[in-house]
């Protein structure tokens, strides 16, 4: 990263004589990108006239005839708002970044064309019918048609790395899409946790620190609501223990967090009520998906509306997309509404291979040797190519050992998005045309990946829920750790979709999702093993349950809830101790205090977090090594669930030859001293808003001043990594650095569609100086809400403008 840092200091001094010289000048220079918002503009490629109407947070809606100017139109508007983000998107889903990065770049790309989603990509492109094609094809030809007339007043983003963006093809569209099912499905990472746990401790350690789901749940469908019976044997699902050398887990973790990839934090909450448990009479449906911490959003809203809506016409539906994708991921239609959480199923297998000693592009299968696929993969290095890598692919997938840092064996990924075409976006526009249960659960059944708890609501007053995806079956192991790829451990299929979890109308009339277990262990198939913890999903069911009817205000109430139920626990032992001197007394004396809440304000849960950190290293720091132990902090919440156990068993050996009390003591000391030296010797100065600090990072923010232009904040922060307002972080510079966030929050009334209300993270444009950059930013925070439009009389009432697109 330093030779990037040093081309963007470069341009910052650019920038800044050109706008103190220049000053109008200059000004006009950073804001020319800016997009058109009123007036009447002549845009080839288009069918008919097409409108797009602005409401006050700058959100488009979209009206058209037709279906193709439909979709023209809407990847006219996102060029428009975000398309330096459309272009550092598909450059991740081609591996492509060390093009306009150079080098600093190039192991993220050698990991991206090795792992091959962009030739998943253009597999499923060529796969599919023209028909399938036609809706990427319009919302390509519409973003070029904004790139062709704009050549001249590009986002500044690009004339900062020198270049003009490529016309965008389909194929762009649908690697984002294997982008997001990389981010959100798969757990190969925790495959490699637990070999490099099993090597370091042995097997019994691994079940010690990576427990099993509670089996007394919370479970989404719990079986008041459904029963399931189990199949699984425990024979079945044995597992062998290899050694694969000792990965770099870290290394890994950077490009992960890069990539926006799920770990301790990334998940989801959302729930939904039906009308006998809500006051309106009709459901109430709300959504806040958890993900990494970004500038641009990773959302992108949009209203697409068909003028009339028919037959050849179906659409009109509202919600959230993301830069670079057609359509509406999720929101509400005229009929229905539905959310998404991540499933996180186990949709990715490591294979150790055999090699011939003879010829080392062959493996052995079933006791034959097999030829590997050997696909070359050029790299450009700011458009020269500096290296071509040899990839090789078995049965399983490509070897991902020479992009791993410390693995000695040959190690295959097998992952459900390499095998099978993908049929996301044709789900995707099928949910945005459904009308009923029926149809939404028919258009499920092409969602094959990332595996997403869609809650689902109508207006006829049904709920629902369903799992989609292809989830595999093995035939023997739990896809737990790596296995032999000689032929005992093949996957023979996927769950048949009508054998999913999935439940309608429940008797509890309600159903809420928060990435925890799904269903309870008597389910007939593995679903997965690394499941979130249950505290978000104990909590929002608690608050569900705690009145007899629930209103919207309710489901804010819900949504900005910060109370932290592992620090509540670690409250109740921490109570125990004697405080040693003044300031441990004060501190001790504000845990008391303490209501469990983590807001801003907070002191007790400030001193409480801080005693957590130093007790999770005084317990493990000993026993696993850095890299391992940084790697067992940021994978899961797994820790959160095994120390609030070991507080209740003080003999456990994890405690060591100290004991319970005595590092909980030292913890608690530790804890203090280290707030005090930060923050003054007057605990009630040490808020959670001081310490818990959220900044939203553009790509190009790294360098100063460039942050003062491209990141927005920081702001401090409520809640943390259980919390239903769910804010984790990451501790760096004396600072708990917020790394992910409700990443968009959305309630749906389905009383009074226009009754309905949304935000998300930073703002609807990717342009530094638009107002609408980083408008929702304290919306975000204070768990405000702006309106959801969705009525066009409604929206002209306040619209910011209306832009016609004639052809």
């Amino acid at each position: 990263m330093k030779l990037l840092k040093r081309i963007l200091q470069v341009f910052v001094i650019v920038i800044v004589l050109l706008v103190v010289v220049g000053g109008v000048g200059g000004y006009w220079f950073i804001t020319k990108s800016l997009p058109q918002i009123n007036g009447t503009l002549q845009v080839a490629g288009l069918k008919s006239k097409v409108e797009i109407v602005r409401d006050p947070m700058g959100i488009p809606h979209i009206y058209a005839d037709n279906v193709d100017d439909l979709f023209f139109a809407e990847g006219y508007v996102q060029a428009q708002d975000r398309l330096w983000q459309m272009e550092y998107n598909r450059r991740i889903g081609h591996g492509t970044l060390s093009d306009i990065f150079g080098a600093t770049t190039i192991k993220t790309d050698r990991f991206l064309r090795t792992i091959g989603l962009d030739r998943s990509a253009r597999a499923d492109y060529a796969a599919m019918s023209e028909a399938d094609k036609r809706p990427l094809q319009a919302f390509a030809n519409g973003v070029n048609a904004f790139i062709d007339s704009h050549l001249g007043n590009l986002p500044l983003e690009f004339t900062i790395l020198g270049f003009k963006p490529a016309h965008w093809e389909p194929v762009d569209t649908i690697a984002w899409g294997k982008v997001m099912a990389y981010d959100l499905g798969g757990n190969y990472d925790a495959e490699l946790l637990r070999a490099r746990i099993a090597q370091k401790l042995g097997d019994a350690a691994v079940k010690q620190l990576m427990p099993p789901y509670p089996a007394a749940g919370p479970f989404t469908i719990p079986p008041e609501a459904k029963n399931y019976q189990s199949l699984i044997t425990n024979d079945k699902l044995q597992m062998p223990n290899l050694s694969i050398g000792t990965p770099d887990l870290q290394e890994l973790a950077s490009l992960d967090e890069m990539l926006g990839k799920r770990g301790d934090g990334i998940g989801s909450n959302n729930w939904v009520v039906d009308g006998a448990k809500s006051t309106t009479g009709k459901p109430i449906l709300v959504n806040d998906p958890h993900l990494g911490i970004q500038l641009p959003s990773i959302w992108y809203e949009v209203g697409l509306h068909c003028m009339p809506k028919t037959d050849a016409c179906p659409y009109n539906v509202a919600g959230y997309t993301f830069a670079g994708v057609m359509g509406v991921v999720i929101g509400h239609n005229d009929k229905i509404a539905w959310a998404v959480t991540n499933v996180g199923p186990d949709v990715q297998d490591l294979y150790v291979e055999e090699i011939n000693p003879q010829n080392p592009n062959q493996y052995k299968f079933n006791g034959k040797w097999e030829d590997m696929q050997v696909v070359e993969e050029p790299i450009k290095v700011k458009g020269v190519v500096s290296e071509t890598l040899k990839v090789q692919i078995t049965r399983h997938g490509p070897i991902m050992t020479p992009v791993v840092s410390g693995m000695t064996q040959p190690v295959a990924l097998q992952w459900t998005v390499l095998r099978e075409r993908s049929r996301l976006f044709d789900s995707v526009l099928a949910i945005d045309r459904a009308q009923n249960w029926n149809e939404f659960r028919n258009a499920l059944k092409m969602w094959d990946a990332p595996s997403q708890n869609f809650v689902f609501a109508d207006l006829d007053g049904n709920i629902g829920y369903q799992t989609p995806g292809n989830i595999p079956i093995r035939a023997k192991g739990d896809g737990t750790m790596p296995v032999p790829g000689t032929g005992e451990y093949e996957w023979t299929g996927y769950i048949p979709f009508d054998e999913l979890p999935f439940v309608y109308n429940p008797p509890t009339h309600f159903i809420a999702t928060a990435n925890q277990a799904i269903v309870p262990p008597t389910y007939k198939y593995s679903i997965a093993s690394d499941w979130a913890s249950p505290y978000r999903k104990q909590r929002i069911d608690d608050l569900l349950k705690a009145k007899e009817k629930i209103s919207i205000d309710d489901m804010k109430a819900i949504q900005s809830d910060v109370y932290a139920i592992p620090l509540v626990t670690l409250q109740k032992s921490v109570l125990t101790l004697k405080p040693e001197g003044f300031l441990q007394t004060r501190a001790l004396d504000q845990v008391k205090a303490w209501d469990g809440r983590l807001t801003t304000d907070s002191v007790g849960g400030t001193i409480l977090e801080a005693t957590y950190q130093r007790l999770f290293n005084n317990i493990f720091a000993g026993k696993l090594d850095k890299d391992l132990l940084a790697s067992y902090y940021g994978a899961n919440d797994y820790h959160r669930r095994v120390i609030s156990a070991l507080l209740d068993d003080p003999k456990n050996p994890w405690w060591g030859s100290a004991g319970r009390d005595a590092i909980l003591q030292t913890s608690f000391a530790e804890g203090v001293d280290w707030l005090g030296s930060q923050f003054g010797d007057a605990p009630t100065d040490w808020k959670w808003g001081r310490l818990h600090i959220a900044t939203f990072n553009h790509p190009l923010g790294s360098v100063q001043p460039l942050d003062l232009l491209f990141n927005a904040g920081p702001v401090a922060a409520p809640g943390g990594v259980n919390t239903v307002f769910a804010t984790s972080f990451k501790v760096a510079n004396n600072k708990y650095n917020v790394s992910s966030v409700s990443s968009m929050r959305m309630i749906v009334d389905l009383s009074n569609l226009g009754n309905s209300l949304q935000t998300h993270t930073t703002g609807q444009s990717g342009q530094p100086l638009s107002k609408h950059f980083s408008d929702m930013v304290l919306l975000w925070r204070d768990v405000q809400y702006a309106p959801f439009y969705f009525d066009r009389a409604a929206l002209d009432k306040v619209k910011e403008g209306v832009l016609v697109l004639q052809p």
